[in-house]
């Protein structure tokens, strides 16, 4: 896999979501640059290591209760310092999406677009 070919199976989509992380041992606050059906791009406080698995705690606009994501951390780096409350960019892929929340993100998404 080279570093800049696009690995990605669903486009994206710049959406600020809000979400808490849990990983490394630490709860953070977090907001999503971007996300798709199978990843995002997360705006962190929280420096997290290329292979960790992370727990992506998000709540959907126009969806009841919060839900759980099982999350593979694929790249981490210092963010534009320019950005508030942000001092790196993380990459995740989903390790798995329930049927209910993987609905829920397509209707979002058409949504978004």
């Amino acid at each position: 896999m080279s570093q800049g070919t696009e690995q990605r199976g669903h486009s994206r989509v710049k959406y600020p979501l809000k979400l808490t992380c849990i990983g490394d041992y630490k709860v953070f606050e977090a907001r999503a640059n971007d996300f798709s059906l199978s990843g995002a791009c997360l705006f962190s406080p929280v420096e997290l290591s290329a292979g960790n698995t992370v727990g992506i705690i998000v709540k959907l606009p126009g969806t009841r209760g919060f839900s759980v994501i099982p999350a593979e951390v694929v790249w981490s780096k210092p963010s534009d310092p320019e950005i508030e409350d942000c001092r790196y960019l993380v990459g995740i892929k989903y390790l798995y999406l329930l049927p209910d929340l993987e609905e829920n993100f397509r209707n979002l998404l058409r949504v978004i677009k």
